[in-house]
């Protein structure tokens, strides 16, 4: 699965560059040039690392980093930079960034501490989770991102995927509002259409229903939002529309 890094950076050839080196190692990269892009490119998408600069146009990269953390993001944030100074380098930890490296640097070396961090920020969310999570004949694990059933062979899924259906299958047999799977997946300050839940429900019923336009897994409580179901608990239970609401 292609692990995809935002590298924020206002100078079109040092994000050239960049985008580069990372693409040739199978990264998928995305780029921001002000603060604004960098929040619309990383926050409540799928984001794996951020690369960050400090001189930027409208907020630098500091301000930058501490408002991602406000937002919830929370995965790795490295510093590429060519301020050199001590407090610089403090005041990016400080903010919350993950590492700082200098310019100019070693493409390798660079790759080197990418793979590292997203290595390490992956594994620390595995081990807090929980590897496997069962409910009847479903199998989500989280180690791996993928997920199985008597129904579907095992199939993989993507970070907002994965962390939507565990949620779901946490709570199984529990009806989660879509304001509950928002503050849970993307965060208390989201600000965006509720619809977002629905568009990943919908991925989801494409890679774990047998029959996506009959949904017997992820079911729908009408007016509501979704519940769980294990296979045994929804081949008996009444499906009233093509949408399997739940009777309420």
């Amino acid at each position: 699965m292609s692990k995809r890094i935002v590298v924020v950076e206002d100078e079109k050839f040092a994000a050239k560059i960049l985008s580069y080196v990372l693409s040739e190692e199978g990264y998928d990269v995305s780029s921001a040039a002000s603060a604004n892009q960098a929040y619309h490119e990383i926050v409540g998408r799928e984001t794996d690392l951020v690369l960050l600069d400090v001189n930027l146009p409208g907020a630098n990269g500091f301000e930058v980093c501490s408002e991602l953390r406000a937002r919830r993001y929370t995965g790795p944030v490295v510093f590429v930079t060519g301020k050199n100074d001590v407090s610089s380098k403090v005041n990016g930890f400080h903010v919350g960034a993950d590492d700082y490296i200098v310019k100019p640097y070693e493409p390798s070396e660079l790759i080197a501490r990418v793979e590292s961090l997203i290595r390490r920020y992956r594994s620390t969310d595995q081990q807090a989770l929980g590897s496997l999570v069962r409910v009847g004949d479903s199998e989500l694990s989280v180690s791996t991102f993928t997920y199985s059933s008597s129904a579907v062979d095992q199939v993989e899924l993507a970070p907002t995927e994965m962390r939507l259906i565990e949620c779901l299958m946490r709570n199984s047999g529990i009806v989660m509002s879509r304001e509950s799977l928002i503050e849970r997946i993307w965060g208390y300050d989201y600000v965006g259409d509720s619809n977002r839940v629905d568009v990943y429900i919908r991925r989801l019923r494409n890679k774990i229903e047998p029959d996506p336009a009959s949904p017997t897994y992820i079911r729908t409580a009408r007016g509501l939002g979704y519940v769980f179901r294990p296979q045994a608990e929804s081949s008996s239970a009444r499906d009233t529309s093509p949408d399997n609401p739940l009777p309420i």
